[in-house]
């Protein structure tokens, strides 16, 4: 039998198994479209994680927990750099029309380009007082706003191929950027150049290099035209969905806090937990997306995937915990001897891996509704926050890291109870929302 087929017939038994169902055209293509970024993805993780580990090996913890702040300032400070972008996936992935698409990529992309060209100037402008709020050096501060001006070149990117569903593509893509990363961290320490300033400089590289390529790919789509309607559209979704990509941006600041009350190498050890199981979550996470947030915004049953979402919880926890613990045996197995593994923590992290899908899954689902979903998903993200500031103010001093990782999973947790609570609107509609009602 061809492995080809043998995966549609093991992806069919799954599905009926879960949903009680068979498979239908659209899921199935929904699944075609998945596996091929699967591939792809899979195997860049594979060589991210290698460049995971060597950096955390080589760096040790306290360079390695640099390297985890100048990442996670960078999330922080490419809000401002790339509003709109959710607003143009949604509505580029919903339109039929190709003109459309090509002027909503065009559109997006002038904006992007001026908000970047800003917030760069500003932030430089304020270096000195903004890395002192952060608690990092000013060294660790350019090195993120740099980081942050190129991922957010690298993600409108990769949205463009989502936009136009070029999902092979997007496969092919995410290995070679993990091909690249790590080839230009193993040269720079073939040359004796080990310091967490050669492992962003590796990120710039790989994230850069696939940018260009994939503008040289989409030069038909990207034009120097600019749609006043459709900018418009982009920033009247982005109003509702900014307070929310605030928030989500924010998550990370358990690393911050991490900073300032224990220490950079408390950082380091953090990271090297989170890295191999909430980054994996998030990585599969990807895999998914890659084909669901187009495949929602389209669909006009949402509730139906709702309730499809909610039936594979159990399954998903059963799968993910114990391959979260696996993953991070071999992960700690391969940092070396300053990386001492925590059963405890093991667990807590795996634990935050699964909320975390739930959350995204949830969040995306809620984001593919519209106007009205962004808004809700922007109470979610700012419950997430707040929970997870509060509970690290208040757990760190006592727990340390094992106060973060709790932390973090009841912020997901609440988050996506709230999600779950404000499901309705995924009815789109009165009619839709009795029927659903009558069903559940």
């Amino acid at each position: 039998m061809p492995f080809k087929d043998f995966g549609y017939r093991l992806f069919n038994a799954l599905y009926e198994l879960i949903f009680k169902a068979n498979v239908d055209r659209e899921t199935l293509q929904f699944f075609t479209g998945t596996s091929y970024v699967a591939i792809g993805t899979l195997f860049g993780a594979l060589l991210t994680f290698v460049f995971t580990a060597l950096a955390a090996r080589i760096l040790g913890p306290t360079n390695f927990g640099n390297l985890a702040l100048v990442t996670t300032v960078s999330t922080i400070l490419a809000i401002t750099m790339g509003i709109g972008g959710t607003a143009a996936l949604k509505y580029g992935s919903g339109t039929p029309d190709d003109s459309a698409r090509s002027r909503i990529v065009s559109t997006y992309t002038l904006q992007m380009i001026l908000l970047t060209v800003g917030s760069i100037a500003t932030y430089v402008l304020f270096s000195a007082q903004l890395s002192t709020v952060f608690g990092i050096s000013r060294e660790v501060y350019l090195f993120a706003i740099a980081y942050a001006a190129i991922g957010t070149f690298f993600f409108f990117t990769i949205n463009s191929l989502r936009i136009l569903f070029r999902i092979r593509t997007i496969a092919l893509l995410n290995a070679l950027q993990s091909v690249i990363v790590l080839a230009a961290f193993l040269i720079f320490v073939s040359t004796n150049t080990k310091s967490w300033q050669a492992a962003v400089f590796s990120l710039y590289i790989g994230n850069a290099a696939i940018a260009v390529i994939v503008v040289v790919h989409l030069r038909h789509y990207i034009k120097l035209q600019f749609d006043r309607q459709w900018a418009k559209k982009l920033m009247t979704y982005s109003q509702y969905a900014l307070p929310g990509a605030i928030a989500t941006s924010f998550m990370g600041i358990d690393r911050i806090l991490i900073n300032k009350f224990i220490a950079t190498a408390a950082v380091g050890m953090y990271n090297a937990y989170y890295l191999p199981s909430v980054t994996v979550a998030i990585t599969l996470w990807g895999i998914v997306n890659a084909a669901f947030f187009p495949y929602a915004s389209k669909s006009k049953d949402k509730l139906s995937i709702f309730r499809n979402v909610n039936k594979a919880v159990p399954y998903l926890m059963a799968a993910l915990v114990p391959s979260i613990i696996v993953i991070e045996l071999i992960i700690f197995m391969l940092y070396g001897r300053s990386y001492l593994f925590s059963v405890e923590l093991g667990l807590l992290f795996a634990f935050a891996a699964v909320a975390c899908f739930l959350y995204l899954c949830h969040s995306n689902l809620m984001a593919s509704e519209g106007t009205s979903g962004a808004k809700i998903n922007t109470v979610s993200s700012i419950i997430a926050l707040a929970v997870i500031i509060g509970l690290n103010v208040l757990l760190l001093p006592l727990f340390g890291i094992s106060g973060a990782a709790f932390a973090l999973t009841i912020g997901y947790l609440a988050a996506t109870l709230y999600l779950m609570s404000r499901h309705r609107v995924l009815g789109g509609s009165k009619k839709n929302t009795e029927e659903a009602n009558a069903r559940t």
